[in-house]
């Protein structure tokens, strides 16, 4: 056995443990001192929430009530403007009308409605009332085009109230001439999670991870560099966790090697007919997958037989899922990233809990998949989807390997990695606990169970608020074994070239007051989404965007197919066969962060103005 001091100089993780730390410096500009008031359970809710306003506003015509709603409004809209013009609008007057709070303070000016702000008393509502009168000399009617916010109405009695989109507003000549020199004022270049930024997030004294939520949304806002990628994926995969030291990280590693030997050397030892026939199938699939990267590629095969010993290592210790293909995808850029065979085999394991039932025989989950592409591309493209529904007879399974593999082969094999985080820093921790009792701590090499200190389950708030929508239709069983092989017409895929080789601007804290310096414009699309049934759907979501992303990227050429001479009963998947490896994937990250953020707030949104309506 090691000493802890040999261990430290030896072991693969000690090389990431290091004294530079430095002190964090927030140059955030605040634009507003108010936050709003609402009892949130969690941290994170608080964080896409703070920069909202509830508002209960109620009509009165000859003291008597005609009708009260209720808006979820953006902070940094608010003015005694633009409350007029939303009075205006919402209730569509055409008369008179004062405005004041239940205490009878009349709202005149900004003064007064800042006033009515800092001294509200209900912790969840601001209230107005609105008394109508008719005059002769109405005047005050504002032309729509000039406002500068959208009306998403959720019922009768509840609207969202959100800033415009950009692509909606007039620019001034300063910032079209910024754009057409920068491409986008808003896109942030290279501002990826750097080693001293992850450093300064560590406790000096003992290694502890600070804020887990913030180092996941630096991770999900624009990827880390690869020189500490090794850490962070162990960290988001909970291999890791906030409450470990280094020398709790240090001894986990050294016990996770000593398990993984064991359960390796014990199915090594056998000579059973299982064994070896699972072994050959893996070992097809091992020898073809990535083989044109040169990790995978040495000599000796060094790094093909650690990906073998990882595979079968866990399908001889799960057999239910078992083995099946697409496994190896998934593995390979784990091994790749991580390189310690141990490590690298915990890590996958987390991942497989997350990805189980996409490689359940049942179809239940990846025929949700589809359905929730299918529901999304409808709400956002409406005329792409009417060429795909002409041009697809196979109903979407062109996307059957973008969503069962996360799109993984779609891009080139250097950029699958920042791919990976995003989605992966995208989702609700505890998709990467343990959550069912076929599985074992041990056999999983889960902190829990491998150390003895006791390990903290921190659930992401986004499981508990965020909920998505839920999908009714399915796809017919016999189209689904019809395309059971994921890689369809797209044999020889591996020996392709690899081609040379992304915005919520949120911070988290452990402050409870936090000002959010962005506003999230929320487009008009996300009204097919107000549904808020299965919470599980929500952790697809950035994939379901992810491949819309794809679509939107090559849509000009999509709305270009024609079926007229093609021999090919899915020329839209023939089309994206040849693109294998070779998409995008900075501006696909772009794009699906931006419709990820919409939907995420969206639903938080509709949430909290429910409960608030209730």
């Amino acid at each position: 056995m090691l000493s802890t001091n040999e261990i430290q100089m030896d072991s693969s993780y000690s090389s990431l443990i290091t004294d530079d730390r430095c002190r964090c410096h927030s140059n955030d500009e605040v634009t507003s001192t108010f936050t709003s008031k609402h009892n949130c359970q969690h941290i994170q809710r608080d964080l896409y929430l703070s920069n909202i306003v509830i508002f209960v506003i109620s009509l009165y015509k000859s003291n008597v009530c005609q009708t009260r709603k209720t808006f979820s409004v953006n902070l940094p809209l608010l003015s005694y403007s633009f409350l007029i013009r939303l009075v205006n609008r919402a209730f569509n007057l055409y008369s008179n009308f004062t405005l004041h709070t239940k205490q009878n303070l009349i709202i005149t000016d900004d003064f007064d409605l800042d006033g009515c702000i800092m001294n509200q008393t209900d912790e969840h509502n601001l209230e107005f009332i609105v008394n109508q009168y008719d005059i002769d000399d109405w005047c005050i009617i504002e032309d729509d085009t000039t406002d500068n916010f959208e009306l998403i109405e959720i019922d009768n009695h509840c609207t969202l109230v959100t800033i415009k989109s950009i692509c909606n507003r007039h620019e001034t000549l300063l910032q079209k001439a910024t754009n057409w020199l920068h491409g986008s004022v808003n896109t942030l270049l290279n501002n990826y999670l750097t080693k001293k930024e992850f450093f300064q997030m560590l406790d000096s004294s003992t290694g502890r991870l600070l804020n887990e939520d913030l180092l996941r949304q630096r991770i999900y806002d624009n990827g880390c560099e690869q020189s500490i990628r090794k850490i962070v994926w162990c960290y988001l995969f909970r291999i890791f966790n906030q409450t470990m030291t280094n020398e709790d990280k240090i001894q986990y590693t050294i016990k996770a090697k000593e398990r993984y030997n064991e359960m390796k050397q014990a199915w090594q030892s056998k000579q059973e007919s299982e064994i070896m026939i699972l072994e050959n199938l893996i070992q097809k699939d091992v020898t073809r997958t990535d083989s044109s990267v040169k990790f995978f590629g040495n000599k000796k095969n060094l790094s093909r037989q650690k990906l073998q010993h990882i595979l079968m290592t866990y399908c001889v210790y799960h057999p239910e899922p078992g083995y099946a293909q697409g496994m190896t995808d998934m593995a390979a850029p784990i091994l790749y990233v991580i390189r310690d065979e141990a490590l690298a085999y915990a890590c996958f394991c987390a991942l497989m809990r997350y990805m189980t039932p996409l490689f359940h025989s049942d179809g239940i989950a990846i025929n949700r998949r589809l359905d929730l592409l299918r529901k999304t591309i409808q709400a956002i493209d409406i005329e792409l989807w009417n060429k795909i529904e002409q041009c697809d007879i196979s109903n979407l399974m062109f996307a059957y390997r973008w969503l069962l593999l996360d799109c993984k082969r779609e891009f080139p094999f250097k950029d699958i990695c920042s791919v990976f985080e995003t989605l992966w820093a995208s989702l609700p921790l505890d998709r990467f606990e343990l959550n069912n009792n076929t599985y074992s701590d041990v056999d999983d090499l889960c902190p829990s169970s491998i150390c003895s200190y006791r390990h903290i389950s921190m659930i992401s708030s986004i499981t508990n608020t965020i909920l998505s929508s839920h999908s009714y239709s399915s796809i017919a069983e016999e189209n689904q074994s019809e395309h059971s092989s994921i890689d369809g017409c797209d044999s020889g895929y591996r020996d392709e070239q690899i081609s040379t080789i992304g915005d919520l601007n949120i911070n988290y804290s452990q402050q409870d007051n936090i000002t959010i310096t962005s506003c999230i414009p929320l487009e008009k699309w996300l009204k097919k989404f107000s549904n808020i049934d299965n919470e599980y759907d929500y952790s697809d979501m950035f994939t379901i965007f992810l491949c819309i992303a794809l679509l939107e990227q090559n849509r000009s050429s999509i709305m270009q197919v024609s079926t007229i001479n093609i021999d090919n009963d899915d020329c839209i998947g023939y089309y994206f066969t040849r693109l294998v490896r070779q998409n995008d994937a900075k501006q696909a990250l772009k794009l699906a962060r931006n419709y990820h953020k919409q939907y995420v707030v969206f639903q938080m949104r509709i949430k909290q103005l429910l409960m608030s309506n209730n």
